[in-house]
């Protein structure tokens, strides 16, 4: 049956997707507006801080007005955004997911790469990211491909690197139509239940072809089992 999903769309306000910021709030304005009655969503942005909408509500206008409000600044604190994105996302009870819009690349965050890899492991959250083309004086135009494919994959989400506005627009159709297409899964794992840590999951189909199976990589045994 139909299950209702509770979104935070994080949009990289930072200076290095200046170029992309058009096409960022259209895109983001088109998945907004394309939630299933009952969905709810959220808007962040962050440059060198987070800056969250009020609520997770199903008021669309109240979204757009606040994507729309965007404008490029300073640097890009993603591992920071991504940690505290999965904060205010673990007090939702049901389905949820991340949409992150961001080139991947970091400047200045307190936190490290490692720590925001391992919030995504340790999350309930589906992410998914969408790779914009960003600039720095380093790197000069760049994508950070590897941590955006990494982040996505611990989660069972899907990473995207769309190179026009059209691949920007399917990429949003696609992440809509899979979070509403999904199958809930649980098991008791067997062996010693009291040993606490990582465990990893394997899932694969075992009479038909042609399919792609997506599933977390795993759970901590603190935590209950997930999809």
């Amino acid at each position: 049956e139909g299950t209702p999903v509770t979104t935070l769309v994080l949009l990289d306000s930072s200076s290095s997707v200046r170029t992309n910021l058009k096409n960022v709030q259209n895109s983001a304005n088109r998945f907004i507006n394309r939630l299933p009655r009952g969905d709810a969503a959220r808007i962040g942005f962050f440059h060198d801080r987070v800056v969250f909408g009020p609520e997770f509500t199903d008021n669309m206008k109240q979204h757009v007005a606040m994507i729309n409000q965007m404008r490029p600044q300073r640097s890009t604190h993603l591992y920071d955004a991504l940690i505290a994105s999965l904060r205010e996302l673990s007090v939702v009870q049901n389905r949820k997911a991340l949409v992150v819009f961001t080139d991947g690349a970091d400047e200045g965050s307190q936190a490290t790469m490692a720590d925001a890899l391992e919030a995504a492991r340790r999350s309930l959250v589906s992410i998914y990211t969408i790779g914009l083309r960003g600039w720095s004086a380093t790197d000069g135009i760049d994508t950070n491909e590897k941590l955006l494919t990494q982040v996505a994959e611990y989660t069972g989400g899907r990473a995207f690197f769309p190179e026009n506005d059209k691949d920007m627009r399917a990429a949003f159709d696609d992440i809509a139509e899979e979070l509403h297409q999904q199958y809930r899964m649980a098991y008791f794992p067997p062996g010693n239940d009291a040993i606490e840590g990582w465990r990893d999951i394997d899932v694969s189909m075992t009479s038909r072809t042609g399919l792609i199976v997506r599933t977390r990589l795993g759970y901590h045994r603190s935590e209950e089992p997930s999809e």
